[in-house]
């Protein structure tokens, strides 16, 4: 099996469930998590809001968190199995959490936007003297190119990663592979 990633932790114990951490209750979250419970994961969503962490938005969402998202994830197990994926669009939130969930074991950390708008939130982690090695564990922008426009196609784009990633694989098309 390739190493493609080899920043990351080793690779989730066989049979073990994997795990959805979504940071972020806004509309983006929504089709990540129902897609994430429908192929397996254990979904667990966290935010500040509770006007948006709700059962009504969030009803395949295994557990609803709201609070201070930083001091939740801290608190969590986060094993290789965990996938973290902040899709708020808040320094004041991304910043301590990538904090967080960079000292945990997570088997894959992922924050949804622009290049440019990660480099500017992993500068400032560097500054803090978060440890390069740390940094590049973040994967900024998410997901894999598929061409993804609609929140669903971004979803199943971040998810097709996060499966790349636990499986140890590249995320190359099938016809591409050597028979």
């Amino acid at each position: 099996m390739e190493d493609v990633h080899p920043q990351l932790p080793p690779p989730p114990a066989e049979g073990e469930r994997p795990c959805l951490v979504a940071v972020g209750a806004g509309d983006m979250s929504l089709p990540l998590v129902a897609l994430a419970r429908m192929v397996g994961f254990h979904t667990t969503v966290v935010d500040p809001r509770a006007e948006l962490a709700t059962r009504e938005r969030f009803p395949d969402a295994d557990e609803l968190l709201v609070g201070d998202a930083s001091v939740i994830l801290a608190e969590l197990p986060l094993s290789a199995s965990t996938a973290v994926v902040l899709t708020i669009h808040d320094q004041e939130v991304e910043v301590p959490v990538l904090r967080a969930v960079l000292e945990s074991r997570a088997g894959y950390v992922g924050m949804l936007g622009s290049r440019k708008r990660g480099r500017g939130v992993l500068e400032m982690l560097r500054e803090q003297g978060v440890p390069p090695e740390k940094l590049a564990r973040v994967q900024v922008p998410v997901g894999l190119d598929i061409g993804a426009r609609t929140a669903p196609e971004i979803a199943l784009s971040v998810l097709a990663q996060i499966v790349a990633v636990r499986s140890g694989r590249p995320g190359t098309p099938l016809v591409e592979r050597a028979p």
